[in-house]
Order: C-alpha cells, then sequence, then structure tokens
C-alpha cells in the first residue's frame, strides 16, 4: 500500500530546489507547462491509489485475461509510470536533462494501464464505481502528458 505524505514531500522538494544551481528557463517551463506537470504527478498518483482499491474489489470479470493479471498490469503500469515521471522531475530539479526514453517509459506504462482496465468490466456497483474513476483518471493523466509534451519546450 503506497502512503503519500504531501508535506514531507513538498519539503524535500523545495530543499532540492534551493540546493542546486537556479534552472534553466527551459527547465522552469512557463505557467501552462508547470500546470500539466503537476497535474500528471497527481492525476497517475491518483490511479496508482484507485488500482490498488480495485485490487480488493469483488465481482471484477476479466474479458481476454485472468483478472489478477489485469490488476497486476495495471498496478505495475501506474507504478512505472510515476517512477519515471520521478526520474524526470529529478533531473529538472537537478538542472539536467532528462533522458528522453523516460517519456515512453510514462506512455508505455499508462497503456499498460489502458489495455487491462480495458479488460475488466463488473457488476457490483462499488467495482464498477471504481473501473470508472479508473478511467477517468488515466484519461486525465494521458491529457496532462500530452499537455507536457505540448507545452514543455
Amino acid at each position: 500500500m503506497v502512503r503519500i505524505y504531501p508535506t514531507a514531500g513538498l519539503f524535500a522538494l523545495t530543499a532540492l530546489m534551493f540546493t542546486h544551481a537556479a534552472p534553466t528557463r527551459r527547465q522552469l517551463g512557463n505557467l501552462e507547462c508547470n500546470i500539466d506537470r503537476g497535474e500528471i504527478v497527481f492525476h497517475v498518483a491518483q490511479l496508482g491509489a484507485t488500482v490498488s482499491s480495485l485490487g480488493n474489489a469483488t465481482g471484477l470479470v476479466a474479458a481476454n485475461s485472468s483478472t489478477d493479471a489485469d490488476i497486476q498490469a495495471m498496478q505495475s503500469g501506474a507504478t512505472g509510470a510515476g517512477g519515471a515521471i520521478k526520474q524526470i522531475l529529478l533531473a529538472l530539479i537537478n538542472g539536467d536533462n532528462a533522458d528522453p526514453s523516460l517519456r515512453d517509459q510514462v506512455g508505455g506504462n499508462l497503456t499498460m494501464v489502458l489495455t487491462a482496465l480495458s479488460d475488466l468490466n463488473s457488476t457490483d456497483p462499488t467495482a464498477s464505481a471504481l473501473l470508472a474513476q479508473a478511467n477517468t483518471q488515466l484519461v486525465n493523466a494521458v491529457l496532462a502528458g500530452n499537455g507536457v509534451v505540448n507545452n514543455c519546450k
């Protein structure tokens, strides 16, 4: 289970920002770029929490795979996307260029979540609501990711 401590994370992020050289303009980005960056972090974190809840849901049915395999793929995808995003942010904070393959990792992991999520359905109202919530969070993460690609130049 993932626990998020926003205050500690914010403090650590702030401390890192003040201990390194001033970031370049590209790293700082414009307002729209930084909103998109914040949104993808937020939505992927939300998606990870929802996927964890889906792991405990009853009444899930998988069309082409096993339910456990789909849940595991979604958890792996959400964790992988979050890890790649974290590496990108650390590179920006440290004044380095992020490895271009990290962007592909984010996209590939979100695609893994989409594939597994598309395979699941449920007649249970709670599980159905979680599936819909995960789908919304995934769409929002993808939109934010596209915003980063388009606005952070």
